[in-house]
């Protein structure tokens, strides 16, 4: 029996836990912020311009997760005064949430902090050009189709 797909990705999925612990108790020791909360902050900076808004969809979408979910995070980072959250004028189900300019500043530096912490554990192990390799090859796959997103 050849084994090396369950192997390779028992690894992969221990590397993703070893490293969301880390950042996560980073972000939360040094912002107060927990890395789902900053993964939503992340693709509202990057997906929209500031302060154009975008549906919950929209970040359920990015994230890879269920709408359910993505609403419960919007609202936990809207309390945090991270994001506006507003009814959709087009749309009366939707909800259209956008960065407010505290959430964009938190964004601004806890990116610095996760960087820093991803580059403890990758830094030293692996060069510059492995990471963005491997960057590169886990972007393929997931913009392929390679693995399906789950609406569960």
């Amino acid at each position: 029996m050849d084994d090396r797909r369950v192997r390779w990705l028992t690894d992969l999925v221990r590397l993703e836990i070893e490293l969301w612990e880390h950042v996560d108790a980073r972000l939360k020791r040094v912002h107060g912020l927990p890395l789902a909360s900053y993964e939503a902050l992340d693709v509202l900076a990057r997906g929209v311009a500031f302060p154009v808004a975008f549906r919950v969809g929209d970040l359920a979408r990015e994230m890879r997760i269920t709408v359910g979910g993505a609403s419960k995070l919007a609202e936990r980072v809207r309390a945090a005064g991270l994001i506006e959250r507003a009814p959709d004028p087009g749309d009366r189900r939707a909800s259209l949430i956008a960065l407010t300019a505290a959430g964009r500043a938190v964004w601004t530096a806890a990116t610095v902090t996760y960087e820093a912490a991803v580059a403890e554990r990758l830094d030293g192990v692996l060069t510059d050009a492995e990471q963005q390799q491997m960057h590169d090859l886990v972007t393929r796959i997931l913009s392929t189709g390679g693995v399906q997103q789950s609406h569960s």
